[in-house]
Parts: C-alpha cells; sequence; structure tokens
C-alpha cells in the first residue's frame, strides 16, 4: 500500500473556530476604533505654531498677514464692549431721600433762629452771647470762639441780610439739583456756586458767613442702590452681543516690530500662528466629537462591512486610509484655503468605493469633510465641496474596472467641487470677481486631477496591501500570456477548457446574487492550476489514455486527486495570486470525500480511514467560495454523465429516459448536485442563503440548457450520406 505513495502528507492546522474568529475581529475593530478616536483627538487637539517665536506681549520677529480669510467671535474685543457698557453712568441707581433736605432746612432755621435771639437778649453782655453761642448743640455745625465773635460783631442789617440770604441760597442749591444731592453735587456747589451766589449780596464777613450757613447744611439724600446697580451693571453687560472677527486674506496682522497686543494676539491665534493655552474644555469637546465620530464609523463597519471586518488587512487599510488622509488635512489647515481647495480628499472615497463598495466610500467621505470643518473653524463651504465633489465622484466611479473609470471620478469631483464653491460665493456677501472665478475653477480642476492620479497610482497599491484583488489586478490575471494560465492551456488542454466552463457558470451565478462576476471567472481559470504537475491523472487530460489510477491502490489515488488543491496552492503563492484567488483553489473542493475511490477502498478492505479520501479544504467561507464549488461539481458531473449518455435535457419531456436506466435531466441532476453539498455540511460556513442557492441553480439551468440543447439534425447533400 505504501509502495505507491507518490506524495508526503499535508499536515492542515487546527482551524480556529466561527466563535474565535468572530471574537477576534470585534475585539480588532474595537481596538482600531480606540485608536482612531485617539488619533482625530490628537489631531482636533494639537495646533502647533506656525511662526515660531512669536510670543503675546513682545514685540513680532516677522511681518505676518493672513494666509485665508477667517471670521472668529473676538473674546478679547467682547470683554472691552462689555466693560464699557457696565461702566456707564446710566448703570449707576440712586434711591432719593426727601426727607433730608427738609429736616437740614429746618436745622438751618432753627439755628438762625437761636443766634437772632441770643443777639437780641438784651439781658446778655457782649462775652456772655458769644459764650452762649459757642454753647450752642448742633451736631452740623459747631461754633467756634472766632465764629461766635464774627456773629456778634455784624449788625443788626448785616446780620438779617446774613440770616435770609443763607436760607435763599440753601433753597437755591436743592431747587438747581432737583433737591436730590450727591457728594459730587455738594462739592460743586461749595467750592463754585455757593461762592459765586454769597458774592452777588454781601462781601466780606457777611458772605462768608453765608457761604457757611448754607453749605454746613447741605447733606447727601440720593443714595447708591449697590444691589440695583449690580443688576442693572449685569444687564448691561449681558445685552452686548459677542464681537464678531473677519479678517481678510492678505490682510496685516502685525508689522515687524510691533507688540503683539491682546487683540493682534486673538487674531494670530485665530489664523494658527501662536500656541494656545491649553483649554479643558475644548480638549474635552474635541474628544468627544471624536468619540462620535470614531464610534459610528466603527459601529458602520461592524454592521454593515463585514467584507472589511472579517480580514485584518482591509480593516487595518481602511483606518490608515483616514488617518493618512486626517494627518493631510491637519497639515494643510493652516496653510489657507488655496491649499484646502485643491486638498485631494476625494481620493480616500474613491480608493474605498473601488476597493469594496460606495457605502464604506461615502461614510469615510462624510467623517473626514467634517473633520476637516472642524480643523477650520467650522468653514462649511469646504466641508461641503468636499462632500459634494468626493461623492459625485463615487458614483461616477462604479466599481473601478477600468482606468477610465478614474477619469470619469476625476471630472465629476471637479464639477461638484466648482460648483458647491461658486454656490458659496454667490451666497456670501463679497462681490464675484473674475479672479475668483478662474480661481476656484483652477483649484476645482487640480482637485479633481490630483484626485484621480493619487486614486489610480494606488489602486493596486492598496488592493495588494488590503489582500484584496482589484479589477484591474484581474484583467491582468485573466490574459492567457500570464505564465500559470499558459503552463495550464500546453500541458492541461483539457482542465483549461473544463476552467473555462465553470468560469461561464460561476459568473452567470454571480450576476444572478450580486456576488463578484468578475473575482469568480478569473479564480475559474487557476482553480485547478495545481493539475499540471500530474495532468494525466486527471481524467480532463487522458483522452484516449489509459486510465493510469487502474495501476494504483485507492488510497495513493485519492492522495494524488486531493494534492492537486495543495499544489495548486502553492504555484498560485509562489506566482504571488491574491490571496483571493488562493482562496478559491484552496476551497473549491472544500472537506468532501473522494467518493469513487472511497468507496473502491471499502470494497477491498473492512476497515478505511475516511480522511485519508477526503480533500484538504477548508470549507467555502464567503459567497463567492460557494459558488466557485458547486459550479466545479455541476461542470465535471454533468460532462461526465453528458459523455455517458446519462443525461439528458429536461426540454425533451423525459422521452429520451425511456428505456434507459440511470438517465437524469439537466434539473434533476443540477439538484441532487446542489443538494449534496448541502446536505454534505460544505456550504454551512459560507454566507449563501436558500433564496441565493435556488437563483444560483436556476443560473446554472440557464447556462447549461444553452450549451447542452438539443440540436438539429442538418440535411445531407443529394447524393451524399447523412
Amino acid at each position: 500500500m505504501q509502495q505507491g505513495r507518490l506524495l508526503t502528507l499535508w499536515r492542515r492546522r487546527e482551524p480556529i473556530t466561527a466563535v474565535e474568529r468572530a471574537r477576534a475581529q470585534r475585539h480588532l475593530l474595537v481596538l482600531l476604533g480606540v485608536g482612531l478616536w485617539l488619533v482625530l483627538w490628537g489631531l482636533l487637539s494639537v495646533r502647533l505654531p506656525t511662526t515660531p517665536g512669536l510670543k503675546p506681549g513682545e514685540p513680532s520677529p516677522v511681518t505676518i498677514q493672513a494666509g485665508r480669510t477667517v471670521t472668529y467671535v473676538s473674546a478679547w474685543r467682547t470683554e472691552q464692549e462689555r466693560a464699557r457698557a457696565e461702566s456707564a453712568p446710566d448703570t449707576a441707581v440712586y434711591q432719593r431721600d426727601p426727607t433730608i433736605p427738609v429736616q437740614q432746612r429746618l436745622q438751618l432755621v432753627n439755628l438762625l433762629q437761636t443766634i437772632t435771639q441770643i443777639r437780641e437778649d438784651p439781658s446778655l453782655s457782649s462775652d456772655q452771647e458769644r459764650s452762649k453761642l459757642t454753647s450752642l448743640p448742633n451736631s452740623t455745625l459747631v461754633i467756634s470762639s472766632a465764629l461766635a465773635a464774627d456773629i456778634a460783631a455784624l449788625t443788626d442789617e448785616e446780620w438779617r441780610l446774613v440770616r435770609q440770604s443763607s436760607i435763599e441760597l440753601y433753597d437755591r442749591a436743592l431747587n438747581n439739583n432737583s433737591y436730590a444731592l450727591s457728594e459730587a453735587a455738594i462739592r460743586d456747589l461749595r467750592e463754585l456756586s455757593l461762592p459765586y451766589w454769597a458774592s452777588l449780596v454781601a462781601r466780606d464777613k457777611p458772605r462768608d458767613l453765608i457761604i457757611l450757613f448754607s453749605s454746613s447744611f447741605l447733606k447727601v439724600n440720593r443714595l447708591l442702590d449697590e444691589e440695583a446697580t449690580r443688576v442693572r451693571k449685569a444687564e448691561a453687560r449681558d445685552a452686548v452681543e459677542p464681537v464678531t472677527v473677519r479678517i481678510l486674506q492678505g490682510e496685516n496682522i502685525v508689522r515687524q516690530g510691533d507688540v503683539v497686543t491682546p487683540d493682534v494676539e486673538e487674531k494670530l491665534r485665530a489664523l494658527d500662528e501662536v500656541r494656545i493655552e491649553k483649554d479643558w474644555s475644548t480638549i474635552l469637546g474635541h474628544g468627544l466629537l471624536a468619540a462620535i465620530a470614531a464610534g459610528l464609523f466603527a459601529i458602520y463597519l461592524g454592521f454593515t462591512q463585514p467584507q472589511i471586518t472579517r480580514n485584518r488587512r482591509p480593516l487595518l487599510l481602511t483606518i490608515a486610509l483616514i488617518v493618512g488622509t486626517a494627518l493631510a488635512g491637519r497639515l494643510l489647515v493652516p496653510l489657507g484655503p488655496s491649499w484646502l481647495a485643491a486638498f485631494p480628499l476625494a481620493t480616500t472615497g474613491l480608493l474605498l468605493a473601488a476597493l469594496f463598495n460606495r457605502g464604506v466610500g461615502m461614510v469615510s467621505t462624510v467623517l473626514l469633510s467634517l473633520f476637516i470643518a472642524l480643523l477650520g473653524d467650522g468653514q462649511l463651504d469646504s466641508a461641503a465641496a468636499y462632500l459634494i465633489g468626493a461623492v459625485s465622484g463615487i458614483f461616477a466611479l462604479g466599481r473601478g474596472e477600468r482606468s477610465l473609470n478614474f477619469v470619469f471620478g476625476g471630472l465629476a469631483i471637479a464639477g461638484g467641487t466648482i460648483v458647491t464653491r461658486l454656490a458659496f460665493q454667490l451666497t456670501g456677501s463679497e462681490a464675484l470677481i473674475a479672479t475668483n472665478l478662474l480661481l476656484t475653477f483652477a483649484l476645482g480642476l487640480l482637485n479633481g486631477l490630483l484626485s484621480t492620479i493619487l486614486a489610480l497610482g494606488l489602486y493596486n497599491v492598496c488592493g495588494h496591501l488590503s489582500g484584496l484583488v482589484t479589477p484591474l489586478r484581474l484583467m491582468e490575471l485573466a490574459h492567457p500570456a500570464q505564465p500559470l494560465l499558459r503552463k495550464l492551456i500546453r500541458e492541461a488542454p483539457g482542465t483549461y477548457y473544463h476552467s473555462v466552463a465553470v468560469g461561464n457558470l460561476a459568473e452567470s451565478a454571480a450576476e444572478a446574487i450580486g456576488a463578484d462576476a468578475l473575482l469568480l471567472r478569473v479564480g475559474s481559470y487557476y482553480h485547478d492550476i495545481g493539475k499540471t504537475i500530474r495532468p494525466y491523472f486527471f481524467t480532463d487530460n487522458q483522452s484516449d489514455r489509459e486510465n493510469v489510477h487502474d495501476d494504483l491502490d485507492p488510497r495513493t489515488s485519492a492522495e494524488i486527486i486531493a494534492d492537486h488543491v495543495r499544489e495548486g496552492e502553492k504555484m498560485a503563492r509562489a506566482a504571488g495570486l491574491p490571496e483571493p484567488l488562493i482562496d478559491l483553489i484552496c476551497t473549491h473542493h472544500g472537506t468532501s470525500v473522494i467518493k469513487h475511490f472511497y468507496n473502491l477502498a471499502l470494497q477491498q478492505n473492512d476497515s478505511v480511514d475516511v480522511a485519508d479520501f477526503t480533500y484538504p479544504g477548508p470549507k467555502p467561507r464567503t459567497r463567492e467560495e460557494g459558488i466557485m464549488m458547486l459550479a466545479d461539481s455541476v461542470e465535471a458531473t454533468v460532462r461526465s454523465k453528458m459523455q455517458h449518455g446519462k443525461v439528458v435535457a429536461s426540454r425533451e419531456n423525459g422521452s429520451a429516459k425511456n428505456g434507459r436506466p440511470g438517465v437524469q435531466t439537466l434539473d434533476e441532476l443540477v439538484a441532487s448536485i446542489i443538494d449534496e453539498r448541502i446536505h454534505s455540511g460544505q456550504l454551512d460556513d459560507c454566507a449563501l442563503t436558500i433564496r441565493e442557492i435556488s437563483r444560483i441553480q436556476r443560473a446554472f439551468l440557464t447556462t447549461l440548457h444553452g450549451i447542452y440543447h438539443p440540436r438539429v439534425e442538418y440535411a445531407s447533400a443529394p447524393g451524399k450520406p447523412a
């Protein structure tokens, strides 16, 4: 038994379970989502100054002009306006006490009346009069000895003038101030008004006494209401709207040698020209926004894009493209709007749409457009232009099966970008001028051109890095000049024509359920490439040769047959074929049993290990791999039975089956092959549904009926045999 062995058994590693694989995928997705969050957070929060050596409060080392138009809310100017409103005179609230002037006037009148009584008392001597005057109890005016002497020295006429004028000037002072005296008003009256009024009615001592009596009884009755004033100042402060400052591109911000004032500092901060102190609330806000964006993107990938999250390489490539584009945007934002207008953000959307699908491209474009808007302090026009331009390009690109599709995508990007920016210019306050229009068109065309060049140049590179095979790469691999296909055509022509037939079946089935038809077409050409190692051990290539398996034991024959899968994988890896094609080679038989030789072994031995007659696998895991298995089984079985007359087209309505035992219709045969694959569990790990399998079966039958339809028996020429 061992002497006929031609190959060494290939030991397969124990595959991980589906549960373990799903758990690992979730962990990786969460890890990359956290990484994307941290990167976006860092790019939003960290802003390095573009002018080294520039410090607030010190002379500027260079002259700085605005590189872009920026609109921002000025905290410094807003605070200045609020302080001015707060300190306005009308914000002070006063309360007036009308009883105070009345009480003070009454005290003045009483004092003057008492002095008059003392002066008119004949029983008092001069010394007694002066003594009594100095002892008068009055808290407002204390009469000293000198003052008492001056009062006593006045004549009766002079005293009457002093008495009358003091009261009149007191009343005049109150009347001129609306009976509301503040400290400032009293100070002005004592220093200016009362001396002037008194000089109009008296001179020397009488004038001085008039001023003294009238001014001494002036008392503040207009008091500041501190609580009401505080409320009014707060209202005045809150009523001031935030001051918005617009910096125009090319505007001089500061000249060399000028001190960087707080107002200039704010402008420089808005332009990212100085280092901004850590504002923890802003940093936390950026972190929250980045977490929302990264979390939603990860959830979207996890729930709707299994072809990306199933393997590490596509997932890593997707995150890398997002991060790289965000980093490029971070570096370009400080350079000005012209750089941003030409920034080919749509490249990432085109690549992801071509490699995976439109949904991934558009979601990533939305994320990056909003991110650039945040970096540029809410530049809505740039974000909208990026988004509309990229979405237009993604729709124009389609599947990216040809280079011309990328050119169409670039033109759509340019058109969408130009129209969007023109729309914002039309709705803006600035007048449209020819220079701005030309610049908009030029930058839009440059954006589309750069997006096309970068996407087309990186397409195959990204496909290789992600382990995916691009349509362009598949078209190259389908050419008969490829070394492996040339080897297959020359050394195993029967297998080659079998592969072409399998490709016809697989392609029609893929189109029926929306799978990757081009991948299956090209994969069919390579799926049996391992048969070129020993082509004559396979009936495809034996023609009229003797079957070499007649001289081998069943176990050795089964090992040779199964080994074409292992050899095909080795050849494919050595030739650098993409991983999806290698997977199609490995899974096109799954772990099914080679029944012919297994049954022969059972006839020769009572005890047979079924593992010796099993293909190495693994089982199909994708829809394309499942279609490949079914197409290969159906094509080989139908062709074999057709050659032996054991199958007829169903269009004969069964008439050819009469008297021919074991004959099936195409419909019955195809149904039995697919049912066997389902019941044997070979399709358990792939994503094909019952509805899709039914469509695949109908597609197979349509193609097979086209190949094996009954043909018309052509009439022979007269006089010649048919």
